[in-house]
């Protein structure tokens, strides 16, 4: 019997490896637990529906497959990857089978929060530096599809697959910040960790934000990056560098100069001057060309100013940290959009700066009443059914200078595809109504 692979979810992964498999003549069939009216791209692959199973599988479906290629968000529990484990059948990821014909230096990045920033922060600065790079991996874009040759490529990865991956070789690896996410997934947060902590497996350069030195493993050659709050100096890879200076707003070096967005996009620039410091890349280089990055969108994007107001969309915000880093960056009386789909998350961690900085809390979500049982605040709340609502209380209680912060600390699926479509939702609803 011809032996098969079998691809788990029709995502972004998915259709990576239908077109990996076709273009080099490997049989395949694939799994995905949706209703197949529910995906928009089947009516591309009507050439394979054979080969495609959707919500329950036969009995003798595992009998011919030799290797698993399980999608990020294909569903841990399912019964089919537990059939799949007692028979011992390989499960990789897309990054494994692009890792068998790479040849090219990878810079691999990960991290609770900031680590599509950094490896899109990196793409930029490296290319403006001269050396041929692309970002792939968790930000969209599989590996599997690159079709020219680069200098170096950086896989943003996930914990989700960074539990499955089994090829971890890479030339730099990174951790951005690891703090406590996806819980319900991985079940606690050690698990959470010791997962993150596989890109450190087989890498030739270990990188690492300070914030973090304490809850990974020490014994591992590895180099720090980050602020030592005691003298006011930058880190870059385990070394003080006394050039580089900082205040509230903008970050020097020698004589040259440029605004971040907050404290945490400090370390995403002090990450990848690590990076370039360890690839050989003049730093000051580097650095000039960090001055030209234009910021990812629904990251404390401020999208409109109207009456002395700034309006302000942080629809990436899917956990505490993100939102908290949103709320340090703006000065007070904020009023604060919160709320999405339920996640296993303690947000009593932004009671304080809640109780500092906000005048008003708008909940919006299906968790509204889960979080209001977590703070301990003493600031006002109205509950919302929808964005236009939201946007409309907004404009009603905001006076000058005030700011409307869409920061939900939470997912988007219970109302929304992804952190974008809100994002969108929100962005339309201030266009709509502000004016």
């Amino acid at each position: 019997m011809k032996m098969k692979k079998l691809i788990l979810g029709l995502g972004v992964t998915g259709r990576s490896c239908i077109d990996f498999f076709t273009h080099n003549n490997i049989d395949f069939k694939i799994f995905d637990t949706r209703n197949k009216n529910m995906i928009d791209e089947l009516s591309d692959y009507e050439s394979i529906k054979e080969k495609m199973y959707f919500l329950k599988t036969p009995k003798d479906f595992l009998n011919n497959i030799d290797e698993v290629i399980v999608s990020p968000g294909f569903n841990p529990k399912h019964q089919l990857l537990e059939d799949i484990s007692k028979l011992s059948i390989p499960i990789i990821t897309d990054i494994d089978l692009f890792k068998r014909k790479n040849k090219t230096k990878i810079i691999s990045v990960t991290g609770t929060n900031g680590k599509t920033t950094v490896v899109s922060m990196l793409e930029h600065a490296l290319n403006g530096c001269g050396y041929k790079s692309i970002a792939c991996g968790n930000n969209g874009k599989s590996p599997l599809t690159l079709k020219e040759d680069y200098k170096y490529i950086i896989l943003e990865l996930s914990s989700y697959q960074l539990e499955y991956m089994t090829d971890f070789t890479s030339y730099v690896s990174l951790i951005t910040n690891i703090t406590h996410d996806h819980i319900e997934r991985h079940e606690s947060f050690q698990k959470y960790l010791n997962t993150k902590k596989n890109i450190f497996k087989n890498s030739s350069n270990i990188l690492a934000s300070n914030l973090i030195k304490n809850i990974i493993d020490s014994s591992k050659d590895i180099k720090f990056f980050g602020i030592e709050n005691n003298n006011n100096t930058c880190l870059i890879n385990n070394k003080r560098n006394q050039k580089i200076t900082f205040n509230d707003q903008v970050v020097c070096l020698n004589n040259d100069s440029f605004a971040y967005k907050g404290i945490h996009n400090l370390y995403n620039i002090l990450a990848v001057l690590s990076v370039s410091e360890t690839l050989d890349i003049d730093i000051y280089k580097c650095f000039s060309q960090l001055k030209h990055y234009k910021y990812l969108p629904h990251r404390i994007e401020c999208i409109k100013s109207h009456n002395n107001t700034n309006w302000y969309n942080d629809s990436k915000s899917t956990n505490c940290d993100s939102t908290k880093a949103a709320l340090e960056f703006l000065d007070k009386n904020i009023i604060l959009i919160l709320g999405g789909s339920k996640k296993n998350i303690n947000y009593n961690s932004l009671s304080n700066i809640i109780n500092e900085k906000v005048k008003l809390i708008i909940f919006l979500g299906e968790n509204k009443n889960y979080i209001k049982t977590q703070l301990d605040t003493n600031v006002p709340t109205l509950d919302v059914a929808d964005m236009n609502q939201a946007i409309t209380l907004s404009k009603k209680h905001a006076k000058p200078y005030d700011s409307v912060l869409l920061s939900p600390a939470s997912p988007s699926f219970d109302m929304y595809n992804d952190y974008v479509d809100r994002g969108i939702a929100f962005i339309k609803a201030v266009e709509n109504i502000v004016n």
